[in-house]
């Protein structure tokens, strides 16, 4: 997450925040208790080595589990002194994390070590981790619990429940406050952990509280020895959400790094594409120049042979201008499929019969397969034959299919139209006796300017194909068992109108 800006009153937020602190400490010295002492010098090397220790949940957001359940332990077995304490374990601490962070055996957080005053910023967080001990002492010892806290009856557990749950309200707020001065927001929804009073709760009273629970048990029970040992699970759970933290960060790191290389290689793919596509179409276009110049050439050739009689030099001239006409008719006819093969459109769609269109599809091909000596059979299977589409664009993607269909068929065959579909949608079957398609150039069959024909363009089963899948819809080819090929345009009966 980008860290937001800072607020121009950074500077005195953050010197509010540290005279908070202080004073919250110097209150602290008023409960010093030379009986404690034995205490006080068993939590000060546990609170310098949790305040090492942390797991970075954001950019915004760093949290050590062992630090937030030894001070709130230590609160509990000395009282108000643990502020102090806790200041003076973090100040000797301090040193120690300045020289590990230039060897590389500290590694900063980024919210403080990317912060332009990071000592303001620790003192922060020192301040709301101070302000959540006294309050979960104010309530504590206004519901009548005395130091050090027993957990042995209902009473005392009742007593430390309610002080946890307060204590964590106050740090929780304590940090929405800050980070509100700091950028305008209670809350960073992008940061786990740190999205909203609920979730900062939850982490304080499900992975902490009972952490403090069983150090006071264990201090409660077997004095100092206890203590340490009921450390070590909190230090287990803290190490167990530094790993999943990391690997997290990882994955994310990765997915990145995947998602460019995704972004690469379709950027690679498009341009593969294009040169593909510049390829043919320089192909086609040059093929059709250079038979417009032949044209040229040879209608110059017979303007300019005088010694051929008049009429026939006009006769032969007549017959180049409709040569040329062709090319010029040919040509002009592959730079419309490549427009209407580039353009992106919207489909204009309305309730539409495909038994009807095919019927008429039907009939305005027969005069073409007639000169053929090929009949067109039409059949409807399907009583659901009414469905939303393009009808005019749909029209001319079958006739692109029917048509590919006829060019493929020898003279005295039989192509099948047949309408059938189930389950919500609606099936065309064109069916030929050609010879099929080389199994070779199935897989390209739809690629655009792949074309077997002489003087095909490649582009009418990919506009085809472009207008059914608008259609949400696909079409796909395949050989027959007994010869010939079946072209099977499925489609939807609701389809939503798409753009490309």
């Amino acid at each position: 997450m980008a860290e937001p800006e800072a607020t121009p009153g950074l500077r005195v937020e953050g010197v509010v925040f540290g005279s908070v602190g202080l004073m919250l400490a110097a209150v602290g010295v008023l409960a010093f208790n030379l009986g404690y002492v034995g205490l006080y010098l068993a939590f000060v090397p546990l609170v310098c080595v949790s305040a090492l220790l942390f797991v970075e949940i954001g950019e915004d957001f760093f949290l050590s589990l062992p630090l937030l359940a030894v001070t709130g332990t230590l609160l509990y077995a000395v009282g108000l002194f643990a502020a102090p304490l806790v200041v003076t374990s973090v100040v000797l601490t301090a040193p120690l994390v300045v020289v590990l962070a230039r060897w590389g055996g500290v590694v900063l957080p980024r919210a403080v070590g990317h912060d332009p005053r990071p000592g303001w910023r620790a003192l922060e967080f020192l301040t709301v981790l101070l302000g959540s001990l006294v309050a979960r002492y104010v309530l504590y010892r206004f519901g009548g619990g005395k130091i050090p806290l027993r957990i042995g009856e209902f009473e005392s557990l009742t007593r430390f429940v309610i002080s946890e749950v307060g204590g964590w309200v106050v740090f929780a707020l304590g940090y929405g406050l800050q980070h509100r001065a700091r950028y305008g927001v209670l809350y960073s929804p992008q940061v786990d952990f740190a999205t909203s009073l609920p979730a900062l709760l939850a982490t304080g009273l499900f992975l902490i509280s009972p952490h403090v629970a069983m150090m006071t048990l264990g201090l409660n029970a077997f004095g100092v020895a206890g203590l340490y040992v009921g450390t070590l699970p909190v230090c287990g759970a803290h190490m167990l959400m530094r790993t999943l933290t990391l690997r997290r960060a990882e994955i994310e790191r990765q997915n990145l790094r995947l998602q460019k290389m995704n972004l690469e290689l379709a950027r690679g793919e498009r341009l593969a594409a294009i040169g593909q596509m510049s390829s043919a179409i320089s192909h086609q276009l040059l093929q059709k120049v250079g038979l417009l110049g032949l044209h040229c050439d040879l209608l110059r050739d017979v303007l300019q042979a005088e010694t051929t009689p008049a009429l026939t030099r006009v006769a032969e001239a007549q017959e180049r201008v409709e040569q040329l006409d062709m090319a010029i008719t040919d040509l002009n006819t592959t730079l419309s499929d490549l427009l209407i093969f580039s353009r992106d459109f919207v489909l204009h769609v309305a309730p539409c019969s495909l038994d009807t269109l095919l019927r008429e599809l039907t009939r305005e091909v027969q005069d073409i397969a007639a000169t053929r000596q090929v009949a067109v059979r039409y059949q409807c299977e399907n009583g659901q034959t009414t469905f939303v589409c393009d009808r005019i664009k749909l029209k001319q993607a079958l006739l692109n299919v029917l048509t590919n269909a006829l060019d493929a068929s020898p003279p005295a065959s039989q192509i099948s139209i047949v309408l059938g579909g189930a389950k919500g949608r609606v099936c065309v079957a064109i069916v030929d006796q050609g010879s099929g398609i080389p199994e070779a150039d199935l897989e390209r069959l739809f690629s655009p300017f792949f074309s077997t024909k002489e003087k095909g363009t490649g582009l009418g089963l990919t506009f085809a194909q472009k207008i059914v899948e608008l259609h949400g819809g696909t079409v796909t080819a395949r050989n027959n068992p007994e010869g010939g090929a079946t072209f099977l345009v499925e489609l939807p009966l609701l389809p939503a109108a798409k753009q490309l």
